[in-house]
């Protein structure tokens, strides 16, 4: 890789010194194919993250059995009614059996982000390209967005949040949308996206503090740390209409949010959900009917993404 293209390590700047932080990790043996929905499940349920090895083989196993892996889901803390809660859902789900083993250890940082620092090269997706801010690299045509790794969900790479940027370059080719929401605000990469693409307000909101921090601050290295209203006042406390509207989040809560997010949506506006499993889309798009209808839908690696408009 060429020198315009990736500052040097030495370059990079130092993380901030903190005190070695320390978590809890939860291991649990389920089919591969089930591995990506069970992620999901346990970031709804405050996880940081996950990560998959591929499980040990017991000898009687039959030669074609479906791949199993070993998920690592990683909280900063985990009380035992959390755990309980979680095993539920897993159970609830059929992604475990019941009474399966789900191992805890508590266990310091592996300096995750210097990890990230040396995985996150920058890519794109549609006319975005995604750059950590060690990076210089400009490509012409391309919205250049500078995210910082931490808590925040949502650097493009995941399938959902790909889904939306897709969604926000098409609908862009077609129109302007002068007043966005962003709900769930993540690493706030879909409000500061809008922003860049020409949107004279942005409102994004999310529960978490932590992520709203990491989300001004992503906002700040991509010059609009002024320009996009971070909140964390819940959606039924907005009054106005938006043109356009982003929610990335499990289905669930999409189904649950259809009054509020379909009472705020413009005339002519466009509401694009994310985080929807492509068996759960029909159930997502029958909760926003009749008001609204699917104007377009994709899915991608098992994630779909709808577009939804009166």
């Amino acid at each position: 890789m060429s020198r315009a293209q990736t500052l040097k390590q030495s370059e990079r700047p130092a993380p901030r010194t903190r005190p070695r932080a320390r978590y809890v990790r939860v291991t649990v043996e389920l089919p591969a194919a089930r591995a990506d929905e069970a992620a999901a499940i346990v970031v709804a349920r405050g996880g940081l993250g996950c990560e998959t090895t591929i499980a040990p083989k017991p000898p009687e196993a039959p030669k074609r059995a479906p791949r199993r892996v070993l998920l690592k889901c990683y909280f900063d803390r985990l009380s035992a009614p959390d755990l309980a809660r979680l095993r539920r859902a897993l159970e609830g789900a059929g992604m475990i059996a019941p009474g399966a083993p789900l191992e805890t250890q508590p266990i310091a940082d592996p300096g995750w982000a210097t990890a990230w620092m040396d995985r996150f090269e920058p890519f794109t997706v549609g006319r975005f390209l995604i750059v950590p801010p060690w990076n210089r690299v400009h490509r012409d045509g391309f919205v250049r967005i500078i995210i910082q790794p931490a808590q925040g969900f949502g650097t493009g790479h995941h399938a959902t949040t790909a889904g939306v940027l897709r969604a926000l370059d098409a609908l862009w080719r077609k129109r302007s949308f002068a007043r966005a929401l962003d709900v769930g605000a993540g690493s706030g990469i879909l409000a500061i996206a809008m922003r860049l693409l020409g949107a004279e307000e942005v409102v994004a909101l999310d529960i978490d503090p932590i992520a709203l921090e990491n989300a001004r601050e992503n906002a700040d290295l991509n010059g609009v740390g002024r320009d996009v209203r971070f909140s964390i006042v819940p959606l039924s406390s907005l009054r106005h209409h938006f043109d356009l509207i982003t929610a990335n989040i499990l289905s669930a809560t999409l189904i649950e949010m259809a009054p509020r997010l379909t009472r705020l949506l413009a005339p002519e506006g466009r509401l694009v959900l994310s985080g929807i499993l492509e068996r759960e889309a029909r159930r997502v798009i029958a909760a926003y009917r009749p008001a609204l209808r699917c104007v377009s839908r994709r899915t991608e690696r098992g994630w779909t993404t709808l577009v939804m408009g009166r």
